[in-house]
């Protein structure tokens, strides 16, 4: 009788299961949330702005700000703003993608049409943005199944709410089903303004930054799909440039038109500049989230139509003024460098073992993210990894003793105030105080074109300067003495564990081993 009644339970639990599941699929297969209806409310949105539900559509989507942004085609024939959507997590840093595993977010452009819909995607629903295109193929860039998705988690991809893709993806059905071959993705780094410009032009990707501007600048003034070519290595867009390649101008009044924005844009940035605008770099320890995700409840439900369960972790941002020669500004900024890119090394070696299904034991090790991080501070700051720079001691005066102290309470000598930080951090006094060091090589303008690998950054000039204040040295600690350390090095963002990161989450299907 026993056995019977466990029985009957098992059948009873699992006949809504199988009910939930049928309801998501229609006699197809394909999901019936694939072919939900465009929304009321912005179907009205779109008569007010001019725009038919099967009118064309443009994708713009900016890492920092985490943001996406809906176009449309008006009845004029230029696009218009439709919708924005605070994008809920996308990982890596700021930068192109360049290889498989890498975390990274492609930033270029791109071209999604109806094969790239994915109607039973493991997260709600998604589309491919078409990374790697022929501008990332002629770099030798490697990877694929980058998605802009639901689920709320990214290991490479643009992750939205369920809600918020659906009614992205319902749109973008109706464009395509309407006759709309294919239609493009901005996927950008930041909003390309002269500010932003200016804030960021010490990065290592400038270059590539400036060449996408020429992009978006194209877009600003027509208000229409950019012509996308690739010439040696760069990013050509309606014909403009493209001369080497025998590209022509698609309209010279467009390319005027583009020459006078840039001028005007490189004006307000060089008065920038002039005014004290510093230039910074943006570290992240794994990608961003937009700002209004930061008070989402949990949700533990897990069942199909919801966002996947997962612990909202605040997604901060760490701010390293530079200097002219593309250096941390300050100890501060050189500690907090240090710091932030430690833990985004930690953060990629455990996204590599889970990709590559090996043994988390070992990579945590401390000596490993070292080394590690060696690399990764090269592609984020552009400069070769900084090494302690010892300071000679200061003289510093004795303490003055009672006449009538005995001998062996008498005081030699303080503690040296110029010992290097690092030193002070671990509470040691080092025996002996090495010679100077001699002068260090700073990039004086690191600039590069995205045909150079980040670990190997190349730069188009060089000089020597006398070393400034020290930097945190590489060497790793043992876990213990980490732990132990005071919370100028010890505070990495709050972030949840690795396994809720990357053990199932993220990206799409056949999407693990390629992010």
């Amino acid at each position: 009788m026993t056995a019977h009644f466990k029985l009957m339970r098992k059948i009873a639990m699992a006949v809504p299961v199988l009910l939930l599941a049928a309801a998501c699929s229609n006699q197809n297969g394909v999901s019936v949330r694939s072919t939900s209806p465009v929304p009321q409310a912005l179907i009205a949105e779109m008569q007010a702005k001019g725009m038919t539900r099967s009118a064309p559509i443009l994708v713009r989507i900016y890492k920092k700000e985490s943001e996406l942004e809906l176009w449309k085609q008006t009845s004029s024939g230029r696009y218009a703003l439709l919708k924005s959507y605070p994008v809920c997590r996308w990982s890596g840093q700021l930068g192109p993608k360049k290889s498989e595993g890498d975390r990274q977010v492609p930033e270029g452009f791109y071209a999604v049409s109806m094969s790239s819909l994915n109607p039973n995607s493991q997260y709600y629903l998604s589309f491919d943005i078409g990374y790697p295109n022929s501008f990332d193929r002629q770099l030798g860039r490697a990877g694929g199944n980058i998605m802009v998705h639901g689920s709320c988690s990214s290991r490479g991809c643009f992750a939205m709410t369920d809600k918020q893709v659906a009614e992205i993806y319902a749109v973008a059905r109706e464009a395509l089903q309407g006759g709309q071959a294919s239609f493009q993705v901005q996927s950008l780094p930041f909003r390309m303004t002269p500010e932003n410009m200016a804030r960021n032009r010490r990065n290592p990707n400038i270059g590539f930054w400036q060449n996408l501007k020429e992009g978006t600048d194209n877009f600003e003034v027509t208000k229409q799909t950019v012509k996308v070519d690739v010439c040696k290595g760069r990013y050509v867009f309606n014909g403009n440039g493209g001369t080497d390649c025998a590209i022509a101008p698609a309209s010279q009044n467009v390319a005027a038109a583009v020459y006078e924005k840039r001028r005007s844009d490189d004006a307000k940035i060089t008065s920038l500049v002039a005014s004290g605008t510093k230039a910074v770099n943006y570290i992240y320890q794994d990608g961003g989230s937009n700002p209004v995700f930061a008070a989402r409840a949990v949700d533990q439900s897990a069942v199909p139509g919801k966002d996947r369960p997962f612990t909202y972790s605040r997604v901060d941002v760490t701010e390293v003024a530079l200097n002219d020669a593309g250096a941390p500004a300050t100890e501060a900024d050189a500690n907090a460098a240090h710091r932030v890119t430690y833990a985004a090394a930690e953060s990629l070696l455990y996204s590599e073992a889970a990709v590559a299904r090996k043994p988390i034991k070992g990579v945590a090790d401390p000596k490993v993210v070292a080394k590690r991080q060696e690399a990764v501070y090269a592609r984020l700051m552009g400069s070769k990894f900084p090494a302690p720079v010892p300071q000679k001691p200061v003289a510093v005066a004795a303490a003055p003793v009672s006449p009538n102290a005995p001998a062996s309470q008498l005081v030699a000598a303080a503690a040296p105030e110029g010992q290097p930080f690092y030193a002070r951090w671990l509470g040691y006094a080092p025996t002996e105080q090495p010679a100077a060091s001699p002068a260090v090589a700073i990039n004086v303008d690191p600039i590069q074109t995205g045909t150079v690998p980040d670990t190997k950054p190349k730069h188009a000039k060089q000089k020597t300067v006398s070393p400034g204040k020290p930097m945190m040295a590489g060497a790793a600690l043992p876990a213990a003495q980490m732990a132990e350390l005071p919370p100028a090095i010890t505070n990495p963002p709050t972030e949840q564990p690795f396994y809720k990161r990357w053990l199932g989450l993220g990206g799409d299907q056949g999407a693990t081993a390629t992010n």
